[in-house]
């Protein structure tokens, strides 16, 4: 059900009525999580089972963890929250990578959408109550609502227990305003008029980049730069979106990451809530800055690669970026820029051979700017090249201005989105790309 068909337009408006027509906060509560367990189910109802496991282990050890007081059965109790949550992500995203690479028999298992995510929400709860920086939760719903807020549950951003469940405290309560709505639609502007008109050329020249000229490789890498990001920030905007209209407040998940001066700088305004996520859970425990720090931004950003999916084209992604940083401090801005369109290639071409062929192109400039006959218009190139031109000019938080623009200025707005979605929504709209994460 995604958040731009039909149906997922019947469930919102079916929730939102229910939601207006119970007065009890805790029948709205009920209402939310019964409408985020029809979502997740509307994917698979069978793979409701790892969330709902995953939700019942860990209300449970968490309030163990709270309750005892012996250090090491504190620490116990943690690592078989831990292991459990693992184990289910390992089992159901790596099975068969592990088995590819050992030589094991194949069971094609089907990963449940959304597990990276939800996964990570109840294993930063269980540290969190362990390190005494949160209570334990003692209500069964307030929980369960954390774990599968349907606007988060399937491509985040990555929740934190501190950041939701005291936004819990309070009567759920349903807001309509001009913010949310231009929030919505820049989000989806973003995936369907962006991300998706991007698609076909991406996908044609990086299946067989040897076809290509260098000209034709760095415009289908500088549209993937664009695309994976209108799609994911897309995703996210109109998660923030749907959030605010039952009152809640959801993490900004990315600050205009193509600004950034540096590989550090990307990584504060990237994907923030799974990089503060690593840098919390994972970079700092290893010893962060204090020790060995080039071996624990290599593990934490390879690891954090390999978060992205089972395959070595991820390993190799978040390797690449693991220099970025050790060497960030020596990096003149324009070289960050060429350094972090290559990463894109490892991260969007799982095929090796063709992924080192496209970066050789990329790297090693061929000059060969003949595009004649070579049935680039049919792949759409000129409407690419024209929307990465777009994606450049359009000012930045345009939806803010508009939102505090007069109501006259905002229905023209709506009037010429609405036109353009009418005009230019491709033919085949494609999952959101976090989906397969």
């Amino acid at each position: 059900m995604l958040f731009y068909t039909l149906a997922f337009a019947v469930f919102l408006a079916f929730t939102i009525a229910l939601v207006a027509s119970v007065r009890n906060a805790t029948g709205r509560k009920v209402i939310l999580l019964a409408a985020s367990y029809t979502f997740y189910g509307w994917w698979s109802v069978p793979l409701l089972a790892p969330l709902l496991f995953t939700t019942f282990l860990d209300y449970f050890i968490a309030q163990a963890i709270e309750a005892e007081q012996r250090d090491v059965q504190r620490r116990t109790l943690l690592i078989v929250s831990l292991t459990a949550n693992l184990g289910l992500l390992g089992f159901f995203k790596y099975y068969d990578f592990v088995a590819n690479a050992i030589g094991a028999p194949i069971a094609g298992v089907l990963l449940p959408i959304g597990i990276s995510f939800y996964t990570f929400h109840t294993m930063s709860y269980t540290i969190d109550v362990y390190r005494r920086e949160i209570p334990a939760c003692r209500s069964a719903l307030d929980f369960a609502l954390f774990i599968a807020f349907f606007p988060v549950l399937v491509a985040g951003p990555i929740l934190r227990a501190k950041q939701f469940l005291p936004q819990l405290q309070r009567r759920v309560e349903l807001q309509f305003s001009p913010s949310i709505l231009f929030l919505f639609l820049r989000g989806l502007a973003k995936k369907v008029l962006v991300a998706d008109n991007l698609g076909s050329l991406i996908g044609i020249v990086f299946a067989k980049p040897h076809l290509w000229p260098s000209t034709v490789i760095w415009i289908a890498t500088i549209a993937f730069a664009i695309q994976i990001y209108c799609d994911f920030s897309g995703y996210s905007d109109m998660a923030r979106a749907l959030a605010r209209l039952f009152g809640f407040e959801i993490p900004l998940n990315f600050d205009h990451p193509y600004a950034a001066k540096n590989p550090r700088e990307f990584w504060h305004r990237w994907h923030i809530s799974l990089s503060t996520w690593l840098r919390d859970y994972l970079y700092i425990p290893l010893g962060g800055n204090r020790r060995y720090r080039i071996r624990n931004l290599m593990i934490t950003m390879v690891l954090g690669g390999l978060w992205h999916g089972a395959s070595w084209n991820f390993v190799l992604w978040g390797a690449m970026h693991g220099v970025l940083l050790i060497i960030s401090k020596h990096m003149p801005r324009i070289l960050f820029y060429y350094c972090l369109l290559l990463t894109w290639i490892a991260f969007r071409v799982h095929d090796f051979r063709a992924m080192f062929i496209a970066m050789k192109k990329f790297v090693v400039f061929d000059f060969d700017f003949s595009l004649a006959h070579r049935g680039l218009t049919g792949l759409y190139f000129i409407t690419s090249v024209a929307l990465i031109a777009l994606f450049f000019a359009m000012p930045r938080n345009l939806d803010e201005r508009l939102s505090r623009a007069p109501l006259a200025v905002q229905a023209v707005a709506c009037a010429i989105i609405g036109a353009a979605f009418v005009l230019f929504w491709p033919n085949t709209s494609a999952p959101f790309i976090y989906f397969q994460f």
